[in-house]
């Protein structure tokens, strides 16, 4: 126990002490004896506990010693004042200590306290839930999860953290679904945005339970002081009700786990750009991962916003919006926006407005809630130092995805860094990690990092960055083209780069998985014609030729020894040109 607790409990016995020296000093078997027919008769041993201070007081305790000292002074011929043995200031008083000592028990004591006066303080039901989105589209799957979870909090108190990049439409499903299923929660629905990103500092947990206990009408004197005494209290107010709480733009778990209910019946749904693996794992929360609109969706939503006619009327061009847009609700309506306002305006001009703005330009708005930049910055910006520039130079990185070694040749940082920072932006939802060790994001979030980068990447830095990929690529290929055929003549690549890390593929099995692995990634790097890397794209496409020949990517080897072939043009090497691809025998 604290010292502000044993003061706490030491303060209200004084106080019972001096009343029984007001009331006469009555021995304890007279005090036992005036508590016999009460609710809650007192034992001689108890109380001589209780005035010792050797455990602590319950309210019926103080409620039963306090009327039989009142009692003794009555019959003794001089009554108490009435002040002194007013029931309800000593309840107070206890109220205090409880506070002071055990959060929880004070809150239980409120909770029993509002019940058995439940009928001068009829029950508040909070209906705190936003207005729904009024264009909703697709989410099938996720609603139908939804529904699914929904039945299973009748026997248990459920959880769901629903999650995805910034724009994917977090918010606007949970609020969604909650309209949809609001008689499922007769008991109320409360509703908090945590600000977990956005302007502002983050909404606090005990800010939002206070809010919540406001919701739930308990009256200020009678809200805890301590914040687990108000979660307490908060729980215990949900006990035995259907409830749906929505979370909204949490930070990460710690900010949520005082707001759960603890109850069975209740509901919470949490939205955040955080992967929230803590809650998933200790809370047991479902895990609901919200992916870029399909094309289907994306065109009902477009088509909602800016009318159906027009896209029926230029369906080529309500694609080419849908695909610029990269599937995010949030860009979506932006774009729709601009649509909107310009009935006259031909969908084609707006996807070739689309197709040529520089960079973001095309998605920034007037309000900062719906300008794209802003939005990503509020991820980008809870990263930390490390993470925030392995996002910046993955814009640097030529191919579809990336791998965790070529992400630390990249970064210039050991395997095991580079896994970690990773994972940092997997759980902000700013990478995608789709297969095992693989990442992938969508285009607006390479055009973002392609623009922070510019900004705050020194231009050898960024350089540096390049050149250190491209040698992980190049001398990874040549070790596993060696091993696919031992007779081949080896690359002669340049000075390796500081701070490159290649792979070394163990066997022919793994140098071919290595290859398979990063054939989209090969051709992407041997398509880049920095005149600066000319030495490392001849090599890799001659290099990754064994591997395409061997397989049998006819197409993509013919691509390679093109590549080859200009890269060996712009830097002068004439010797370097491979012999005609026609002349080659096909394998058999």
């Amino acid at each position: 126990m604290t010292d502000a607790g044993r003061t706490a409990i030491t303060r209200l016995v004084g106080g019972l002490k001096r009343l029984r020296r007001e009331a006469g000093e009555p021995s304890l078997n007279r005090l036992a004896a005036l508590t016999a027919g009460l609710p809650h008769p007192l034992p001689r041993s108890t109380i001589s506990d209780k005035l010792n201070a050797r455990s602590l007081p319950e309210w019926e305790f103080v409620a039963a010693f306090v009327t039989a000292c009142a009692a003794h002074a009555e019959r003794s011929g001089a009554p108490l004042p009435p002040d002194a043995v007013d029931l309800d200031r000593w309840a107070a008083r206890h109220l205090a200590m409880l506070r002071a000592v055990d959060g929880a028990r004070a809150a239980g004591r409120l909770v029993a306290s509002a019940r058995a006066d439940v009928d001068r303080h009829p029950a508040v039901v909070p209906r705190q839930l936003p207005a729904p989105p009024r264009h909703f589209a697709g989410r099938e799957a996720e609603l139908a999860a939804l529904d699914r979870l929904a039945d299973e909090a009748a026997d248990t108190a459920a959880v769901c953290a629903i999650g995805g990049t910034a724009g994917i439409g977090k918010t606007a499903l949970a609020v969604h679904w909650a309209r949809l299923a609001a008689d499922r929660f007769p008991d109320g629905h409360l509703y908090v945005n945590l600000r977990g990103y956005g302007p502002g500092a983050p909404l606090s947990p005990a800010e939002a339970v206070r809010g919540f206990l406001d919701a739930l009408a308990v009256p200020p004197p009678e809200v805890p002081t301590t914040p687990d005494g108000q979660t307490g209290l908060y729980r215990s107010l949900l006990a035995g009700k259907r409830v749906l709480v929505l979370l909204d733009n949490a930070r990460d778990a710690e900010q949520v786990r005082p707001l759960l209910p603890g109850s069975p019946g209740c509901l919470a749904l949490v939205t955040s750009r955080d992967r929230l693996a803590g809650l998933i794992a200790v809370e047991d929360a479902h895990p609901l991962r919200l992916d870029p609109l399909t094309p289907p969706e994306a065109r009902t939503v477009l088509a909602d916003r800016v009318g159906a006619h027009r896209v029926l009327a230029e369906p080529a061009a309500a694609d080419r919006i849908a695909t610029a847009c990269a599937g995010l609700p949030l860009v979506l309506a932006v774009v729709a926006a601009r649509a909107a306002t310009h009935p006259d305006f031909p969908l084609a001009a707006l996807a070739d407005e689309l197709a040529g703005a520089r960079g973001l330009d095309a998605f920034a708005g007037g309000d900062r809630a719906v300008d794209v930049r802003t939005v990503f910055s509020w991820s980008y910006r809870g990263l930390p130092p490390a993470a925030a520039r392995l996002f910046r130079l993955l814009a640097l990185h030529p191919g579809p995805d990336v791998g965790t070694a070529a992400a630390a040749s990249l970064a210039g940082v050991d395997v095991r860094e580079a896994r970690r920072l990773l994972r940092d932006l997997a759980d902000a939802h700013l990478l995608n990690e789709h297969l095992p060790g693989r990442f992938t994001r969508h285009d607006l979030l390479r055009a973002y990092a392609g623009e922070l980068t510019g900004e705050e990447d020194r231009a050898e830095d960024r350089r540096a960055a390049v050149h250190r990929v491209l040698d992980h690529y190049l001398r990874t290929a040549d070790r596993a083209a060696h091993l696919l055929d031992p007779h081949r003549v080896p690359a002669e690549p340049p000075a390796p780069a500081v701070g490159a890390a290649p792979e070394e593929p163990a066997d022919t099995a793994r140098a071919l998985a290595w290859f398979t692995a990063e054939h989209r990634v090969l051709l992407a790097v041997t398509a880049q014609r920095d005149p600066g890397f000319d030495a490392h794209v001849h090599g890799l496409a001659r290099t990754l030729s064994t591997y395409l020949y061997r397989a049998g990517y006819w197409h993509d080897w013919v691509f390679a020894e093109q590549a080859a072939l200009r890269a060996a043009r712009r830097a002068g090497d004439l010797a370097a040109r491979p012999p005609p691809t026609a002349a080659w025998p096909a394998p058999t």
